[in-house]
């Protein structure tokens, strides 16, 4: 799907940064603990970081009630999305864990494009790049299995797994941080946001312990995040990533 510029619903013209006096905004400043919160989910104690990101969503809602900087409401999906898994799938890579996890905060996600993003699509044929990037999924997906020693996502037969892992472990994620978050970094930064949601993209993966995997879905995620600014088009790079799970996690394990 692709799309022209729209307005925001605050009136201010969509991905235009709103002034230098806001560089240090609570924003920006709110970057850096969801990072760190993910780092202390990684390398020190996931239940001390499950707490810290609680803490961090309750101020990033309280602050959006006080303020109505929808800014602060986009960030509020990241550690929602980091305490949902981690209360309800800490030792489960099943299929059904992912959809478990992952329906509370596509609930929101569903909410706040309604609420703050206002994202009109231009109805058409797709561009040649959307189809080329939207399939680029499927030979990534087999690279990362290749490359990374990922547990397979089972519990359930293929025809229901794929997709749910297409859907809750790929494009849940692209909705959350090519859409809203970035949208919304980058209405306020410019440019810098991109980098900024690829950021928070990132350190959602150092959990996994991965080098490899956190440097490919780094790269991958900034392609992803400048391809999105650049047409609007937020599709193709979602079902790449829903190909890229789906295949990485349910369908090339079966393959040996």
């Amino acid at each position: 799907m692709t799309g022209a510029p729209v307005s925001s619903l605050d009136g201010r013209p969509a991905d235009q940064p709103t002034g230098g006096g806001l560089v240090l905004s609570a924003a920006l400043l709110a970057v850096l603990p969801l990072v760190a919160a993910e780092a202390l989910v990684a390398f020190v104690d996931p239940v001390a970081g499950a707490v810290v990101h609680a803490l961090l969503l309750w101020a990033l809602l309280v602050g959006w009630v006080r303020s109505g900087d929808r800014t602060l409401l986009a960030l509020a999906l990241v550690p929602l999305g980091r305490v949902t898994s981690l209360a309800l799938t800490l030792d489960s890579t099943s299929a059904g864990a992912y959809a478990l996890a992952g329906l509370p905060l596509l609930v929101a996600v569903v909410w706040s494009y309604r609420d703050m993003i206002g994202w009109r699509g231009r109805r058409g044929r797709p561009a040649w790049h959307a189809v080329v990037v939207a399939l680029s999924g499927i030979p990534l997906g087999f690279a990362v299995h290749a490359l990374v020693d990922l547990p397979q996502a089972g519990g359930m037969p293929l025809v229901l797994a794929a997709p749910v892992v297409f859907v809750f472990a790929g494009v849940l994620e692209e909705l959350v941080y090519r859409g809203p978050v970035q949208r919304v970094l980058t209405r306020r930064f410019g440019t810098v946001g991109v980098v900024l949601a690829d950021l928070l993209f990132t350190a959602a993966y150092l959990p996994t312990h991965e080098a490899g995997l956190i440097l490919a879905m780094a790269v991958l995620g900034l392609a992803a995040g400048f391809y999105v600014r650049q047409t609007l088009s937020l599709t193709p790079v979602a079902v790449a990533h829903g190909l890229l799970a789906a295949g990485a996690l349910v369908v090339w394990p079966l393959w040996g």
